[in-house]
């Protein structure tokens, strides 16, 4: 049930509820798609980017190390 009151719009706590409700479903109804649609493809590329990190972290500590000893010669 929608109430008017002044310039905004007021719902009420049962006409909120189904509301929230019928929007929620419709959410999880559109996420559930999507994974289905595109998530091997997500899932790939993230495991793609935190490989690529790890090797990244591990090539930054062998680049500092390498400095560190030159600078101590």
């Amino acid at each position: 049930m929608v109430v008017r009151g002044g310039n905004e719009i007021k719902y009420s706590r049962e006409g909120l509820d189904r509301i929230s409700l019928c929007n929620m479903e419709r959410c999880a109804s559109f996420l559930a798609r999507m994974i289905e649609k595109y998530g091997d493809e997500v899932l790939a590329e993230i495991e793609a980017e935190e490989e690529g990190a790890a090797g990244l972290g591990k090539q930054e500590t062998d680049t500092a190390y390498k400095v560190l000893e030159s600078d101590s010669s």
